[in-house]
């Protein structure tokens, strides 16, 4: 081979060379660059990518910082401990449900008005004041209460719940109801709760908060987590309550000391992180 053929081969490589390194050098720049912008995003915190969402955040967190394990019994009716009250008749079904017939129905004020619901759950309901109202379903013509132990629901339990039910004439005519008759919260351990931040950033991160809505609530209750033939035994829940766009309330729910998210819908099948 020739100087100048060999000179040629030099200058051949020589570029090639240096469009390679171009090459990998901007390789490096933008990997490096994603690299940052990963940083940049792992570091956002969940307001940011609540307001980058335009997700508002409207309600006054609960701030808990411990909080117990409570159990309960099942409540066991019987004819001798249910005093006969004027225009009620009761039965009792399977031992555990109390039904209550209102001979002559009872007129709720306003149905636009929660208080309306609860003012006759106080007055009229076997022990009403252990129960708070969750849900009222206009178009079914009946509302669903919890019952509570330390003003905390206990959220889809078979056995504390209270439901009653009006005609076309807005007048109650029955309820339908169970209960814990020992509610008692004095487990030894007391639990460190997850922030109520760190529910809705659970939430945000299963992407079951969708865009342009609204966190309205967020509350404390209690779910269950061991049940078995009489006793059951619950653990703090978070409640977090959103209106979308469109104006549609969903709730969702948290266990305040695992965080994993709760599906009662789903026989209150628990889905992991």
């Amino acid at each position: 081979m020739g100087s100048l053929d060999w000179n040629k081969t030099k200058t051949i490589f020589i570029i090639v060379f240096s469009i390679l390194n171009v090459f990998l050098y901007s390789l490096y720049v933008d990997r490096y660059k994603e690299a940052q912008k990963v940083e940049i995003l792992g570091e956002t915190t969940i307001e940011e990518r609540l307001q980058a969402d335009n997700i508002r955040y409207e309600s006054a967190p609960e701030n808990t910082l411990k909080e117990s394990y409570v159990s309960g019994n099942v409540r066991v009716y019987s004819p001798e401990e249910l005093k006969p009250v004027d225009n009620q008749k009761y039965e009792i079904f399977d031992r555990t449900e109390l039904v209550a017939t209102l001979e002559k129905p009872v007129a709720l004020v306003n149905l636009d008005d929660p208080t309306t619901f609860k003012d006759f759950v106080n007055k009229h309901v076997f022990e009403g004041m252990s129960y708070e109202l969750f849900d009222i379903d206009l178009e079914g013509k009946k509302a669903v209460f919890f019952q509570t132990i330390n003003d905390r629901q206990i959220y889809f339990n078979q056995n504390a719940l209270l439901t009653i039910y009006w005609n076309e004439d807005n007048e109650v005519f029955k309820y339908e109801q169970t209960a814990f008759e020992e509610l008692d919260d004095d487990f030894e351990q007391t639990e460190n709760l997850l922030p109520d931040e760190r529910a809705v950033e659970v939430l945000y991160q299963r992407n079951l908060l969708k865009p342009n809505s609204t966190i309205t609530k967020i509350s404390l209750g209690y779910s269950t987590l061991v049940q078995l033939t009489e006793t059951q035994v619950f653990a703090p829940t978070w409640r977090v309550r959103v209106e979308l766009q469109d104006g549609t309330i969903e709730d969702y729910f948290v266990n305040a000391v695992e965080g994993k998210i709760i599906e009662f819908n789903k026989e209150s099948e628990e889905i992991e992180e």
